[in-house]
C-alpha cells in the first residue's frame, strides 16, 4: 500500500544547539549560584496535539483490520467471487450443455476465488506495514520533540554560566544566545512533524479518530531470521503474491483446455471476459536515477479468434508466458526479501559502533560539565563542542534503530507473515538518554501547575 506521506526525519541536532543539551543545572548552580530560580522559570513542554486517543501498536493494527478502505475493497473482491461461482453453479442445464467448456469456467472460477483471498491476505499484510511504520514515526518524532524542549532548557541553564565568564571568554554568550535561537527555531518543525507522522498512522488505520501512539520511546526489537537465505525461503513459501502468480499461471493452462473443447465456435470467449486480469495492481519499475525492476502485467484477451486449433495455439502461447510472469514474480520476491534483510543487518550493526563512541563521548562531556564552574581554562565552547559530539552520535544511533526497526516492519510483509515483530516496549534502546536535571525539574513544575 503505498501513502502519501514522506520519511519525516527532520534533524533539530546541528552544531551549537546540539551541544547545549548535555549540560545539568547542577553545574549552573555552581558557577552562579542562583539555578535553581531559572530552572523554575523554564516554560513546560506545549502539547501540540489536542484531544487524544492513545493506543499501542497491537490496537492500532486491529483496528485497521477492520477499517482500513484497502482491505475492505479486497474483501468485496472476495464476496464477489462468491457469488461468481453460485451464479455459475445456478446458471441452468441448457446452458451447460451448449457450452462445452462450462466445467473448465466453474474450475477457473474456484481459482478465482483462491486469487481473491490472496487478494486479502496481501491487502492485511501491507496494511500491518503501513501502520507498523507509521506508528514507529510517530513515536521517534514525539520523542525528538522532547529532546528538542531539553536543549532549549540545558542551552539557558548554559547561557547563565556562560555570564559568569564573560570577560574571560568573550563573545561566548553571544554564541550560546544563537545557540538558543536555533533550537527554538526547530519548534515548530517538531511539532509539524509529530502531527504529520500521527496523520499517516490515522490514514494506515483507515480512521479519523484523534489516535495517537501510545509509546513515549522506540522499543527495542527482536530478529530471528539468521541469515538473507533463510528470509528469502520464508518469502518464497509465503508471500501472497506467489500463490496468486501461480493460481494464474494454472488458470491460464485451464484456458487452453477450454479452447480444445469448444470445435465449432470461430470466436470464443476466454477467462478474460468474466474476470478483469489487470485488477492487481502490479508496481513499475523505475530505470531512471534508483534502478528498481518491475513486475510484468498478466496478458489474456477477451476473445480469441480463430479456428480450434489456431486458438489452441493462441491460448498455449499466453499460458507459456504466464510461467514467465510467475518466474519474474518469484525473482522479484527474492530480491526485495533479500535487500530487506540486508538493510535491517547494515542498521543494526550501526548500534554497537556507536554505543561505543557515545559512552566516551559522555564520559568527556561530564568532565567538562563539572569542571566548567571550577577550572578557569575551561569555556562554554568547550561544553558545547563536547555536546555536538555526543549529541550526534547519539543522532545517529537513534536514526539507524529507527531504520532497522522500520526494516522488520518490511521484512514482515516480504516474507508474507512468516516472520513476526517481537518488540519490547518496556526496555529504553541504547541510545536513549537518561533524564537530566533540567528536564527532570520541568517535568515537576509542570505536574506541580497541573495539580493546582
Amino acid at each position: 500500500m503505498v501513502h502519501g506521506w514522506t520519511q519525516l526525519r527532520w534533524r533539530t541536532f546541528r552544531f551549537i544547539a546540539a551541544g547545549a543539551f548535555f549540560v545539568t543545572s547542577g553545574a549552573m548552580v555552581g558557577a552562579q549560584g542562583g539555578g535553581a530560580s531559572v530552572v523554575q522559570d523554564l516554560p513546560g513542554a506545549v502539547d501540540p496535539i489536542p484531544s487524544e486517543i492513545k493506543l499501542g501498536l497491537d490496537e492500532c493494527i486491529a483496528i485497521a483490520m477492520d477499517k482500513q478502505p484497502a482491505i475492505l475493497a479486497a474483501r468485496a473482491t472476495l464476496a464477489a467471487s462468491y457469488d461468481k461461482k453460485a451464479a455459475l453453479d445456478n446458471i441452468g442445464l441448457i446452458p451447460t450443455l451448449v457450452t462445452p467448456e462450462m466445467s473448465i469456467r466453474k474450475q477457473q472460477c474456484n481459482l478465482g476465488i483462491e486469487q481473491a483471498e490472496a487478494l486479502v491476505l496481501k491487502a492485511q499484510h501491507e496494511t500491518r506495514q503501513a501502520v507498523t511504520y507509521s506508528y514507529l514515526m510517530g513515536v521517534y518524532a514525539k520523542q525528538q520533540y522532547r529532546e528538542l524542549l531539553e536543549i532549549i532548557d540545558n542551552t539557558k541553564l548554559l547561557r547563565r554560566g556562560a555570564e559568569v565568564k564573560a570577560e574571560k571568554f568573550p563573545g561566548q554568550v553571544e554564541l550560546v544566545d544563537i545557540a538558543l535561537a536555533a533550537s527554538q527555531s526547530r519548534l515548530s518543525d517538531a511539532e509539524n512533524g509529530i502531527l504529520q507522522a500521527i496523520g499517516a498512522l490515522r490514514e494506515a488505520m483507515g480512521t479519523s479518530d484523534p489516535v495517537v501512539p501510545l509509546h513515549e520511546h522506540l522499543p527495542r526489537a527482536l530478529n530471528n531470521i539468521a541469515t538473507r537465505e533463510e528470509a528469502v525461503g520464508m518469502a518464497l513459501s509465503s508471500r501472497p503474491e506467489m500463490r496468486q502468480a501461480e493460481l494464474g499461471q494454472i488458470a491460464f493452462g485451464m484456458e487452453v483446455s477450454a479452447q480444445e473443447k469448444n470445435r465449432f465456435s470461430r470466436r470464443l470467449a476466454t477467462l478474460a471476459s468474466a474476470t478483469d486480469i489487470h485488477a492487481i495492481l502490479v508496481p513499475p519499475g523505475e530505470f531512471v536515477e534508483n534502478y528498481r525492476p518491475g513486475a510484468l502485467i498478466p496478458e489474456m484477451p477477451v476473445f480469441i479468434a480463430g479456428r480450434k486449433q489456431d486458438r489452441v495455439n493462441q491460448a498455449n502461447d499466453l499460458h507459456m508466458r504466464a510461467y514467465d510472469l510467475q518466474d519474474k514474480v518469484s525473482k522479484l520476491v527474492e530480491l526485495e526479501a533479500g535487500n530487506v534483510w540486508l538493510r535491517w543487518d547494515k542498521e543494526n550493526k550501526k548500534g554497537p559502533i556507536l554505543k561505543k563512541g557515545i559512552d566516551v563521548a559522555a564520559k568527556r562531556g561530564e568532565e567538562l560539565k563539572a569542571e566548567l564552574a571550577e577550572v578557569p581554562r575551561i569555556s562554554p565552547r568547550d561544553v558545547l563542542e563536547a555536546g555536538l559530539i555526543e549529541t550526534t552520535l547519539r543522532q545517529q544511533a537513534v536514526e539507524a534503530h529507527l531504520a532497522s526497526l522500520q526494516a522488520l516492519a518490511v521484512l514482515e510483509r516480504a516474507t508474507g507473515g512468516a516472520f513476526r515483530m517481537e518488540l519490547d516496549w518496556t526496555t529504553p534502546a541504547p541510545e536513549q538518554r537518561k533524564p537530566s536535571a533540567a528536564k527532570l525539574l520541568r517535568e515537576k513544575n509542570a505536574a506541580a501547575r497541573t495539580g493546582e
